[in-house]
């Protein structure tokens, strides 16, 4: 059929003589910055996009009925509409070829209707007999290239004068905006799909990994108990690579539960400078090793945390200074309660040789880089976050607790 053709700039300042220049242009600047506003905005989901461009696009196009549809074959699926009374609901479902959208979605062009009762071809359409719908202006949606569905508006009344180009235009942009949305989701939607199996498989080969990790050290600790002897230290030197692969492990471990927030903590209120206290004691044999020196300065302090991950939190940070310290060096450890607030400092003289690898900083994303990623992440389930300085000589790793917390 031929469809109406749309107002030319020229033919729609002819029409509207009785409108200055400035006055037409300030109305479509008007409509732009409402595009420009819908454009820009975040949205979280689908639903709120379309109720923000079907609300806007009634004021623009002074209609009263808005649709957001999708074409599957033959049906035209109403994804969100606004309609008087709300006549309209988002699922239902028509016949594509008893809709108006269907002559949008043969033309695969913005079509728009201002007197569907003067058209021959609609005087008998479903739509028209009735609902009454007499102007109608619509815009495909495309996704990935292809007709997704339509946006459109229509009302019982007839428009004195045919849609203008600059509508047109209007519409063609409101349209593209949602099928970029769409492309943008299901492109999100397929990236969390992979994230999660990715995160499935790790937990996989990590938790496979433990056990013979386990029986590796295990097995080598009892060759040398039983012999007396480890000659050359190949075992122990097997007992510590275990050890170093079975915490690589369990860090992954940790960062995956992190990342589907499967990690609750349980708060209760005790000393937590004996939490850290039994951490540092625990760590004094591997410490006196590499000939290391704790220096405690250390308050007693109440606090509610989760004794567990807090002592976590506490191992992790003196196994990151026992691997990276230099021999024969001062790690000096505070914990202090001043007006309110807890304050944990942990400071040690780094070993360049042991941070820097093939000219990469593990402080700046490495293994010891990934281990304090997942203490800033129980850290910030007790409403903290942890501090990073490291100069030429030092590395200071520190956080505070507020105790209204």
């Amino acid at each position: 059929m031929n469809y109406p053709k749309f107002l030319s700039e020229e033919e729609f300042f002819q029409i509207h003589n009785d409108l200055s220049s400035l006055d037409i242009a300030q109305g479509f600047s008007k409509n732009l910055q409402q595009i420009h506003r819908l454009t820009t905005s975040q949205y979280l989901d689908l639903n709120e996009l379309m109720k923000s461009y079907l609300s806007a696009g009634l004021k623009i196009f002074k209609m009263e009925f808005g649709i957001v549809s999708k074409i599957d074959q033959n049906n035209y699926v109403v994804l969100d509409a606004v309609s008087p009374g709300d006549v309209l609901e988002p699922g239902a479902v028509f016949e594509l070829e008893g809709t108006y959208c269907r002559e949008v979605y043969k033309s695969k062009q913005v079509i728009g209707f201002p007197h569907v009762g003067s058209l021959k071809e609609f005087k008998g359409h479903p739509v028209y007999v009735n609902m009454k719908l007499e102007s109608y202006i619509s815009a495909p949606i495309y996704k990935y290239g292809k007709i997704f569905g339509t946006l459109n508006f229509s009302s019982t009344k007839i428009r004195k004068n045919l849609f203008s180009s600059q509508e047109r235009v209007l519409i063609e942009m409101m349209a593209a905006s949602i099928g970029s949305f769409l492309e943008l989701k299901d492109k999100e939607d397929k990236l969390n799909i992979s994230h999660a199996r990715m995160r499935k498989l790790i937990n996989y080969v990590a938790h496979d990994l433990r056990s013979p990790l386990g029986n590796i050290e295990s097995l080598s600790q009892f060759v040398i108990e039983e012999n007396g002897l480890d000659q050359n230290g190949y075992l122990n030197k097997i007992i510590e690579i275990s050890q170093d692969a079975t915490e690589i492990v369990q860090t992954i471990l940790e960062a995956s539960l992190l990342n589907q927030n499967k990690i609750q903590i349980e708060r209760k209120t005790l000393s937590l400078d004996e939490v850290l206290k039994n951490a540092v004691e625990e760590f004094q044999e591997k410490l006196s090793s590499n000939n290391l020196t704790i220096q405690l300065n250390i308050d007693s302090v109440m606090f509610s945390f989760d004794e567990n991950r807090m002592r976590q939190v506490f191992s992790n940070l003196l196994s990151n200074a026992f691997k990276y310290s230099i021999v024969n060096s001062i790690i000096k450890i505070s914990l202090k309660e001043t007006n309110g607030e807890i304050y944990f400092s942990l400071q040690n003289e780094y070993d360049p040789h042991k941070v820097i690898i093939k000219g990469h900083d593990l402080t700046d994303g490495g293994s010891i880089g990934f281990g304090l990623e997942i203490i800033n992440e129980l850290l910030i389930l007790h409403q903290s976050e942890l501090e990073i300085n490291k100069d030429e000589k030092f590395f200071k790793t520190s956080f505070k607790f507020k105790k209204d917390h």
